[in-house]
């Protein structure tokens, strides 16, 4: 019996319908939430919910052949209500998230899929936590490449010492859309995916225009005036240092580089490859981390939704817990902390 799911937040993130079918193709990634749920046998779209009709128009062109039987809703509450849902997405502007989570889990929820960031606010974010463990309902915060085999295969390798003791990252996130709140936290997020400790220390300037700017308003992405791009630098627990630099003005970039005490990774982070550059029979040996073209079958949101319905069924932990995804919103509200104090240093552990 497949899982009833219901979608708040019709933008085309959510949406969008790649061009070729079946889902997925080798070497493809679903960037859409239909079409990952569309991809998965236990999974059946039943509901989905936006202020705003065109969007649900919208939906209903793309997916009336797939999902005809689909119902829409302007009122989220309207559609918990008379749904009888399993799995929730929660795809709405960054603010609203943690009001949808609470609901959802007051009209019985079993499972939920939170857009990234998790909340505009600690505070937010730990309510939404501490709901989730109380009512036992599994929660993942949609960072799509913490379920990419390149992430664990670069950690894998980073583990088993392949560049000796993991000293310090650097993160560059470039293009129009090199916004901190809305891409930037995939960064943060992948920062301390490798990293495997808590945030402790950061300082960040943010782009020029934002001098008195302190708070995120959660406006989902949609006007990069909106939200600043930053340089920052994080520490964390273990020692480990990051730089995570962005700008609008430089060409759409998004590379990480590791380095540790014998070599460095790095690697563009939705690529298929990463480099190795690491003490060998040379000064510079030089090798490359490779995947099958058929390990990307099977990931992005396709995982996401995988993992959901697993935690469901078994429990466990999820790879993309809202604990981990506080850490990124944790590190972010840090650089703003940072940037309006004169770019001071901040102690998280002390701060927030």
């Amino acid at each position: 019996m497949a899982y009833r799911v219901g979608i708040v937040g019709a933008s085309p993130l959510v949406t969008n319908r790649p061009s070729a079918a079946p889902y997925p193709l080798a070497g493809e990634i679903i960037q859409s939430h239909v079409a990952s749920i569309s991809a998965l046998a236990d999974l059946e779209l039943v509901a989905i919910c936006d202020l705003r009709q065109k969007r649900l128009e919208t939906f209903v062109e793309l997916w009336d052949d797939r999902w005809p039987d689909v119902q829409t809703y302007t009122d989220y509450q309207t559609m918990l209500e008379h749904e009888n849902l399993d799995v929730l997405t929660v795809a709405t502007p960054d603010d609203k998230h943690g009001k949808i989570v609470l609901d959802s889990i007051i009209a019985g929820i079993k499972g939920i899929l939170c857009e990234k960031p998790i909340a505009t606010s600690l505070e937010t974010a730990d309510k939404m936590i501490d709901a989730c463990q109380r009512a036992k309902v599994p929660m993942v915060v949609n960072y799509t490449r913490r379920w990419m085999p390149l992430y664990h295969k670069v950690r894998e390798s980073i583990r088993e010492g392949a560049i000796g003791q993991l000293i310090s990252m650097s993160a560059t996130h470039g293009g129009p859309r090199a916004m901190l709140f809305r891409n930037g936290t995939h960064y943060l997020d992948g920062m301390c995916f490798f990293a495997e400790a808590e945030p402790q220390l950061v300082w960040a300037v943010l782009e020029n225009g934002f001098d008195h700017w302190d708070r995120y308003l959660g406006d989902g992405g949609t006007d990069p005036s909106a939200d600043p791009s930053a340089d920052g630098f994080v520490q964390f627990t273990n020692g480990i240092n990051a730089h995570y630099r962005s700008s609008k003005m430089i060409p759409t970039l998004s590379k990480m580089e590791l380095t540790g005490t014998t070599g460095q990774i790095e690697f563009m982070m939705d690529g298929r490859t990463a480099t190795l550059i690491a003490e060998g029979p040379t000064p510079l040996d030089v090798q490359h981390i490779t995947l099958p073209t058929d390990q990307y079958q099977l990931q992005g949101m396709i995982a996401v939704y995988q993992e959901l319905t697993t935690l469901i069924e078994n429990g466990g932990q999820s790879i993309g817990s809202p604990e981990e995804a506080r850490k990124a919103l944790q590190i972010a509200l840090g650089f703003l902390e940072s940037h309006s104090q004169g770019s001071q240093l901040i102690n998280l552990t002390s701060t927030y």
